[in-house]
């Protein structure tokens, strides 16, 4: 008796943990966590994605880009978006006209990703100024931050 008490309780707990883990027919391919609701990202010209493009440039090694900042992006667009594809995750690639620090203009491509924040949660953002990314970071004239 004393032991088959604690056993019972183990074995809810291990059901409760297999069914919260099983994923609904409906969300099989989403990842991570999801707080429904569409749209999946926000659009490309949405300030906290201009803020983020900004902040991602800001953070790079002052020798990469020359010091250089964003000060502004203009002539903002979509130029693809992927949902349920290979990967589950939605991506929104985009594009645009940055103003630097310098006073010089430079082209910016960038990546928002779904489930790409810290520890999975909301989205990220990768950004390149395709002519400045000298080191190929994001590879020849930023490929990895264009739809394919």
């Amino acid at each position: 008796m004393l032991v088959a008490r604690p056993a019972r309780l183990i074995l809810s707990a291990l059901t409760l943990c297999a069914s919260l883990t099983l994923p609904a027919a409906a969300d099989e391919n989403r990842a991570y966590f999801s707080f429904g609701g569409d749209p999946r990202l926000p659009e490309c010209t949405a300030a906290s994605v201009r803020s983020a493009v900004a902040g991602s440039v800001a953070r790079a090694r002052v020798d990469y880009y020359g010091g250089r900042t964003i000060v502004g992006i203009n002539e903002i667009r979509e130029v693809g978006y992927r949902e349920n594809g290979i990967s589950p995750l939605a991506r929104r690639y985009c594009r645009g006209k940055a103003s630097l620090s310098d006073g010089s203009y430079q082209s910016v491509h960038y990546l928002v990703e779904e489930n790409a924040g810290f520890v999975g949660i909301s989205w990220n953002v990768e950004a390149c100024l395709a002519p400045l990314d000298k080191w190929r970071v994001y590879g020849a004239y930023c490929s990895t931050t264009r739809p394919h």
